[in-house]
């Protein structure tokens, strides 16, 4: 029999932290973070890791867990989940897998097999719109059809996460037994208006400052895969052009990427318990007899 594993899916700002320490402490869970950007111990504001008291509340792995000058990237995670996962087997515990990182979280527990993964190019500079349409058309023609030929920034962007998406087809036997849990609200409008605030309150809480800091100490921090979470490039633009942030562009980027984020999890979790903010108690309740 394959070990249980509960797997807490969903878009920024919807209280998946929150949740699992719930979990966490209801079925003598320990959490596992998933998420690409909260690994880093130099990474604070601007990727929204869980607060100090969140943290003393139950179990963390994988959060400060590496330097943003070490090497992380799915095939580091899914070897370094397994192992902790081992581990909390090993002491009669339940691992609670949590985060955004929806590609992390699939190859973990699908067990893809990334022993021959390539490293991926981002230069896609000598195809031409067509080759790029083509290539698309031929993988999904619904995307290529909504994108059209002439929007040569959203071809590059789909053709390279297609490709990655491919290189990442083949799969072991899987190890896990999962239950997925996707959290959201009940209407996009109230996820938008979230993600909006708590993209202010970061800024309030001195995400600039926290860039500044780390540009003082590296002043090329802007080339580090670290910097890829959203907002950090544009804040850092701002502070070397002495300019104003631009909120409304973070803000936008983020609802961007939670809209991504749903569209992956209704494609490849259908069968997950839905939390929808205002029946935790009933989600609980499902998950202790699943465990039991």
């Amino acid at each position: 029999m394959l070990p249980k594993v509960i797997v807490i899916v969903g878009p920024t700002s919807t209280k998946k932290t929150s949740l699992a320490i719930k979990l966490a402490n209801k079925i003598n869970g320990e959490i596992i973070s998933a998420d690409a950007f909260q690994v880093y111990k130099e990474l604070n504001v601007g990727v929204n890791k869980p607060t100090e008291k969140q943290l003393k509340l139950a179990k963390f792995h994988l959060i400060n867990f590496i330097s943003i000058n070490q090497p992380w990237d799915i095939a580091i995670f899914q070897k370094t989940a397994n192992k902790i996962i081992d581990q909390i087997i090993d002491h009669k515990k339940n691992p609670i897998i949590c985060g955004g990182s929806n590609l992390y979280i699939d190859a973990l527990i699908k067990n893809y097999d990334l022993r021959c993964s390539k490293q991926r190019s981002n230069n896609y500079d000598h195809l031409s719109n067509e080759n790029l349409y083509n290539h698309i058309f031929k993988i999904d023609p619904n995307i290529a059809q909504k994108i059209g030929i002439n929007n040569r920034k959203r071809l590059l962007r789909a053709y390279e996460i297609l490709n990655e998406k491919n290189s990442l087809t083949k799969k072991n036997s899987p190890l896990y037994k999962p239950l997925y849990i996707l959290c959201e609200h009940n209407t996009r409008q109230e996820l938008y208006e979230k993600i909006n605030t708590r993209v202010l309150k970061m800024i309030n809480n001195g995400w600039k400052d926290e860039v500044k800091d780390l540009i003082e100490k590296n002043p090329n921090i802007n080339q580090l895969n670290a910097f890829k979470a959203i907002g950090y490039e544009q804040i850092f633009q701002a502070i070397k052009h002495n300019q104003p942030i631009d909120i409304a562009k973070i803000q936008q980027d983020t609802r961007r990427y939670a809209k991504r984020q749903l569209t992956w999890i209704r494609h490849h979790y259908q069968t997950a318990l839905v939390f929808n903010q205002k029946n935790e108690k009933e989600i609980i309740n499902q998950v202790e007899k699943w465990i039991k």
